[in-house]
């Protein structure tokens, strides 16, 4: 196949282990990839078990101010003077009305240029984004500069929350990649002409490292464990979790949940502990590397992620008024939610009943009532009854502990889906080397018969 490059915003961090495991995945296969970052991590040694060994694979956006950004644009300035002052004009042009998006693309401008002049040396003949904010545009300006292909996934609210340019980075792009139906439907929206070139291809996780303990659901126990994962933001629903657990305890169960993640959110989820007096019973034990987060999938009981619908409003104006300016004024108040979060589909793959929300694509992987419970969002009440249905009912949770395993097997297998994945690149890049059959390739544009 030929040379591929991936280009992301920070990598490798511990929220996006989807992409380190599509990086492990296509490499395993046999591609090669070359790996590119806007930013370099923070807490590498947190990363070691994770991804600290492609770090050194990874070539890093230089400081703006370097020598080696510099010399780079005058020498790439000077291989290709029209095609260099035409896309500086073009990001101008199209960013302009969002003048703090505007003056973070032109700060990205340099530093593309720099990767610009590495692929060129490699001759690599693809770039890939995770991202379709700045990595996006960092790629749209790759390959305008180089005359190559590019492509970007969209994860969730990245393709609609900044849509200063997106029409154009839509408009360049082969082709898009997005990890949901749900989101494959709002981006349609915003851009109809799109639709043709979107492609649905499920995260997935590596089911050999999620593999369940054979805990007997059926044994009787006197203590419950449940377990959350995910950044402490408001979107995940852990003050609804608190709030449950509070409900809970009131009504006599004995349990312990621990929420596994760090975040903004952190000190206000510890007031709420405080406040209900559920210092004994939640526990925020912070971020964590993947296996030790495995680690405790294997003691817990129920896996519970109560998502919400946020919105970009007045908190931002406040606490972070550069992103409401940069989102723009004209259409304030955005929702903001995740696609499927990954830890739902790991907790399944364990044999975990979850207890999830109808927000976003999350039907898409579980069923309500076959492979989980899901509620409405911002309810509490219906989460805390949802939770202690399960706790009363062992045949139930077995139920869905079993049925989660084989949805995740069958639809969210991270090998499968990147042999689809693979599939729509070399289909791009004009070679028949390493593609797989139709039913495979179907795998990336059918998603499971979630309701929505």
């Amino acid at each position: 196949m030929k040379r591929l490059a991936y280009l992301m915003g920070t990598f490798p961090t511990l929220t996006e282990t989807f992409i380190l495991g599509e990086i492990r995945a296509l490499c395993a296969r046999g591609v090669e990839l070359h790996l590119f970052s806007l930013r370099r991590p923070k807490g590498v040694a947190q990363l070691a078990e994770d991804g600290a060994d492609l770090i050194t694979m990874t070539h890093y956006g230089p400081s703006f101010l370097s020598r080696q950004v510099w010399r780079s644009n005058l020498r790439m300035l000077c291989v290709f003077p029209g095609r260099y002052l035409r896309i500086l004009g073009s990001l101008l042009a199209h960013t302009a009305v969002n003048p703090i998006h505007c003056l973070k693309t032109l700060g990205i401008f340099p530093i593309a240029v720099t990767f610009a002049e590495v692929i060129r040396h490699k001759g690599i003949d693809h770039i890939h984004a995770h991202w379709a904010t700045y990595p996006a545009s960092a790629a749209y300006i790759v390959s305008r500069l180089l005359d190559i292909s590019y492509s970007f996934t969209a994860h969730a609210y990245d393709a609609t929350l900044i849509r200063t340019m997106m029409r154009e980075k839509v408009r360049e792009a082969a082709f898009i990649v997005t990890c949901t139906r749900f989101n494959r439907g709002a981006l349609t929206t915003l851009i109809p002409e799109s639709e043709a070139k979107i492609v649905v291809n499920y995260h997935g996780i590596f089911l050999d490292r999620f593999v369940p303990n054979g805990k007997q659901v059926l044994q009787h126990q006197d203590t419950f464990h449940i377990l959350s994962c995910g950044s402490l933001y408001p979107r995940k629903g852990f003050s609804d979790l608190v709030e449950a657990c509070r409900i809970l305890r009131d009504k006599g169960w004995k349990f312990r949940c621990e929420i596994i993640g760090e975040g903004p959110l952190r000190r206000r989820l510890e007031q709420s502990i405080k406040a209900y007096e559920l210092e004994e019973v939640v526990c925020l034990l912070g971020a964590m590397p993947q296996k030790q987060v495995i680690d405790h999938y294997r003691k817990a009981d129920l896996f519970v992620l109560p998502c919400v619908t946020d919105h970009l409003g007045w908190d931002e104006v406040f606490t972070d008024p550069m992103l409401f300016l940069e989102v723009g004024l004209a259409i304030p108040f955005r929702p903001i939610t995740d696609g499927i979060p990954n830890v739902l589909a790991e907790a399944m793959a364990m044999r975990i009943p979850v207890v999830s929300t109808t927000v976003a694509a999350i039907p898409e992987l579980i069923q309500d009532g076959r492979t989980g419970t899901l509620v409405p969002e911002r309810n509490p009440l219906a989460l805390a009854a949802a939770m202690e249905h399960l706790l009363k009912d062992p045949h139930k949770r077995q139920a869905f502990a079993e049925g989660g395993r084989e949805t995740v097997r069958q639809y969210f297998d991270r090998i499968e889906n990147t042999r689809a994945l693979l599939t729509t690149f070399t289909a791009q890049l004009g070679t028949d080397e390493m593609r797989v059959g139709q039913s495979d390739r179907g795998r990336t544009d059918a998603p499971f018969h979630g309701r929505h």
